[in-house]
C-alpha cells in the first residue's frame, strides 16, 4: 500500500452544516483549492434519489437556510461588488442560483427563516465604519478603548458589534434590532414562533463573561429583559410544550469549565429551577485536523431538544424531553445533526479510522449513505487506532491508542510520537487524523490518550483548577510507560511529543521535567501564566481558572511554579516551536519565551511562525500553511529520532 502524503488532505473534502426540512436535506462541502492551496471552496449538496448530488459549484456557499421544502437561500457576493451582500435563492430541484436581495453592507449572515417568510439576517458592525470610510488613513490605526479588544480568529474586535436583524423580501425592507442600542451585542439566540429570545450585552469599556437573557417579539419589535447579565453562563435555550429552557450553569461548583445542567424558567419570578442535574458535558468534543466546519450541538425536534455529548472518547446524540435526559444512539463523532419529518436522524461525522460521510439513524438501523474521500484515501495505508489500557495516577483503568506504522515489522525497532491534545477539555478519540496518519505512514509509531482534565468523564475528572502540570503530567508518563510495556518494538531511546495549545503547555512541561523525549514540536503553546494572564483572548478568566485564584496576585509564587518557562535552565531537548502571528488565544510571547530560553541555555531549537494564520492554523488555516507546518514538524522528528 502507498503512504500518506502531507498535501493528501487537499483531496479531502469536510462536511456540516447539515439541515433538514420536510424530508429533504442538505449540507455544504467544503475543499481546499488544491490548484492555489490559499483557500478553501465550499458548495452545497444533496441526497436524490439516495445518492448524494451537488446543489452549487460557486465555491462561497458556505452557510444557507430552508425558504420551504424544495428552496433554499444563502447569503454571498458573486460579484464581489464592494459593500454589498447578495441573497440568493436555489432551488433543489436544479437550475441557477436567483438574486432576490441586495444589502448595503458586507458580510451579512442568514440565520433563519419566520413563518412570514422574513430573514433573520447577522452582520458585525464596525461602529467606527463611517469615519473610516470618509478618511482612507484610518485604515492604518487601531485604536483600543474596550474590553476584550481582540479575539483568536476574529482579529481585533474593540468597537465591534454582532448585531441582527430582519428582512422582509416582499417590501425590501432591512429592519436592525435593538436599533436604538448600538453598543449591544448578540452572543446568541433561539427563535420559537414570532418570539426571539437572545443572549447579550450593552457595554462601553468591558463586555460582560455572562451575558443577561433577553426576550423580543418579532412583530412589535417589543423586549424584556429576562435573567441580568453575570449570574449564568448560558449554553444553549429552547422551548418545549411552550415552557422556555435553558442550558446553563452559575459555575458556582466547578468554576468556569463547569459543565451546564438544564433549567426551567419562571416568568412570574425571573428564576430558573432545576429540571434535570446534568454532569457530563455539553456538545461534541472529540478532537481532529478535518473540521473546517465546526460542529452543531442542539435541534429542537417534535417539542424535544436532542444535542450531542461526549462520553470518555465518542459522541452520544441524547433527547431532553422537559423532565429527563435519554440516550439514542452513539457514534465516535457526531459533528452536524437533523431531523426529516418521519424521525430519521441525518449527520455528518466520521466513523473510527475514517474520515467525515453522511449517516442516517432511525429504529436502531445506522446507514452510510456517502463515500467522501474514498479515491484520495484508495490503496493508501490507514493506521487503526489500537487500544492500549494504563493505570491513572488515581489508579483507575484508562485507556489510549497507538497506530502502527506502514509496514510494520515486528522484529524491527521504530521511532514513536507522543501527540498531546489541546483544551484541555477535549478528547482525542477513533476517527481519522491526517497528521498522525501522515507519520504512521512515514514509519512512526503515533499514541495519545485523554489524561486526567480531558472531557467526557464529567465535572470532576475535567476539573483543572490549579492542577495543571501535576496529575495531568503523571498520566501522560504513566501512559507512555503503559504503551512501552505493551509494544516492545518501539525505540524508547527515540520518543518524541508534541501538542497544541494546551497539549503546546505540556509539551514545554514536560521537556522541563524529564529528558525521555529525544524531540519535541511545541505548537501554539503556553508558557508563562504571569504573562499568559492579561494577553489571552481569553484570559484573565481561564487563567485565573488554571492556577485556580481569584485574583492573579493571590498566587503569584504557584503561577510561577506552574509555569513552563521557570523550568527552561532543565530542558535538553531539541524543540520545534510552531507559532502563529496572529494568534490571540496562546499569543506569540507565550512561544517566543520558551523559544528564547531554550536558546538562552544552549538547546537546539527552531521557531516557524506563520503570517496571518490564528490559532486554528493546523484545521483551517490556509491549506499552503498547514503544509508547510506539517513539513516542519515531520522533518523536525526525522532529524532527531530517525
Amino acid at each position: 500500500m502507498d503512504a500518506i502524503k502531507i498535501e493528501d488532505f487537499l483531496h479531502y473534502a469536510n462536511l456540516g452544516k447539515l439541515k433538514a426540512k420536510g424530508q429533504n436535506l442538505v449540507w455544504v462541502k467544503g475543499l481546499p483549492d488544491a490548484s492555489k492551496k490559499d483557500k478553501y471552496l465550499y458548495t452545497l449538496e444533496t441526497l436524490q434519489d439516495g445518492q448524494v448530488s451537488p446543489l452549487s459549484s460557486f465555491g462561497q456557499e458556505r452557510d444557507f437556510v430552508f425558504l420551504d421544502e424544495n428552496t433554499v437561500c444563502f447569503a454571498s457576493n458573486r460579484t464581489k461588488e464592494k459593500d454589498k451582500t447578495f441573497i440568493y435563492q436555489l432551488s433543489l430541484k436544479g437550475g441557477e442560483a436567483r438574486e432576490i436581495a441586495a444589502l448595503e453592507g458586507e458580510d451579512f449572515a442568514l440565520e433563519n427563516v419566520l413563518a412570514d417568510g422574513r430573514l433573520l439576517l447577522s452582520r458585525r458592525v464596525d461602529l467606527h465604519e463611517a469615519e473610516k470610510k470618509q478618511d482612507p488613513d484610518e485604515k492604518d490605526y487601531v485604536v483600543l478603548d474596550e474590553f476584550p479588544a481582540y479575539f483568536n480568529g476574529d482579529g481585533i474586535i474593540s468597537k465591534f458589534r454582532d448585531r441582527l436583524f430582519l428582512f422582509d423580501p416582499d417590501k425590501k425592507e432591512l429592519t436592525e434590532l435593538l436599533k436604538d442600542d448600538p453598543y449591544f451585542n448578540f452572543d446568541f439566540h433561539y427563535v420559537d414562533g414570532t418570539d426571539l429570545y437572545f443572549t447579550g450585552d450593552s457595554y462601553t469599556q468591558s463586555k460582560a463573561r455572562k451575558s443577561a437573557l433577553y426576550k423580543l417579539d418579532l412583530n412589535s419589535l417589543e423586549y424584556s429583559q429576562l435573567l441580568p447579565k453575570e449570574e449564568w453562563s448560558i449554553f444553549d435555550i429552547c422551548v418545549l410544550k411552550g415552557q422556555l429552557y435553558l442550558v446553563a450553569t452559575d459555575e458556582k461548583r466547578y468554576g468556569s469549565e463547569e459543565n451546564p445542567q438544564f433549567y426551567k424558567y419562571d416568568p412570574e419570578f425571573k428564576t430558573l429551577s432545576l429540571a434535570t442535574a446534568w454532569e457530563d458535558c455539553w456538545g461534541n468534543c472529540v478532537d481532529t485536523d478535518l473540521c473546517l466546519l465546526d460542529v452543531r450541538t442542539s435541534r429542537v425536534f417534535e417539542d424535544c431538544l436532542y444535542f450531542t455529548t461526549t462520553k470518555v472518547d465518542h459522541t452520544v446524540l441524547e433527547c431532553f424531553d422537559g423532565e429527563k435526559v435519554t440516550p439514542v444512539f452513539e457514534f465516535p463523532s457526531i459533528e452536524f445533526f437533523d431531523f426529516t419529518s418521519d424521525g430519521t436522524c441525518w449527520f455528518t461525522g466520521p466513523n473510527a479510522n475514517e474520515t467525515q460521510q453522511l449517516y442516517s439513524y432511525k429504529d436502531g438501523q445506522l446507514t452510510k449513505h456517502s463515500s467522501y474521500n474514498e479515491d484520495a484515501l484508495k490503496g493508501r495505508y490507514v493506521a487503526s487506532a489500537v487500544q492500549v489500557d494504563y493505570q491513572d495516577y488515581a489508579g483507575n483503568t484508562q485507556h489510549g491508542w497507538v497506530l502502527y506504522p506502514k509496514d510494520f515489522a515486528e522484529k524491527q525497532k521504530y521511532p514513536a510520537i507522543l501527540d498531546v491534545h489541546g483544551g484541555p477539555k477535549t478528547v482525542y478519540g477513533t476517527p481519522f487524523f491526517h497528521e498522525m496518519q501522515v507519520w504512521a505512514s512515514q514509519g512512526y509509531f503515533v499514541f495519545f490518550a485523554n489524561i486526567y482534565g480531558s472531557d467526557g468523564q464529567g465535572n470532576d475528572y475535567a476539573n483543572m483548577r490549579g492542577h495543571w502540570g501535576r496529575e495531568d503530567y503523571e498520566d501522560l508518563l504513566k501512559f507512555t510507560d503503559a504503551v512501552l510495556a505493551k509494544i516492545p518494538q518501539i525505540d524508547a531511546g527515540r520518543l518524541g511529543i508534541t501538542g497544541g495549545s494546551y497539549g503546546g503547555y505540556m509539551t514545554n512541561w514536560v521537556i522541563g521535567h524529564t529528558d525521555r523525549f529525544k524531540a519535541a514540536a511545541s505548537q501554539r503553546s503556553m508558557s508563562n501564566w504571569l504573562s499568559d494572564a492579561f494577553m489571552s483572548d481569553v484570559g484573565p478568566w481561564d487563567d485565573l481558572y488554571s492556577i485556580d485564584a481569584n485574583n492573579l496576585d493571590e498566587k503569584l509564587d504557584y503561577a510561577w511554579q506552574q509555569s513552563p518557562l521557570k523550568y527552561a535552565k532543565n530542558v535538553t531537548t531539541p524543540t520545534l516551536f510552531i507559532h502563529s502571528l496572529e494568534d490571540y488565544r496562546c499569543p506569540l510571547p507565550e512561544g517566543m519565551q520558551m523559544f528564547r530560553a531554550l536558546l538562552y541555555y544552549g538547546v537546539e531549537s527552531r521557531m516557524c511562525l506563520f503570517k496571518g494564520e490564528n490559532h486554528e492554523l493546523s484545521r483551517s488555516g490556509q491549506p499552503k500553511h498547514r503544509i508547510r507546518r506539517l513539513k516542519e514538524i515531520t522533518a523536525w522528528f526525522d532529524q532527531h529520532l530517525r
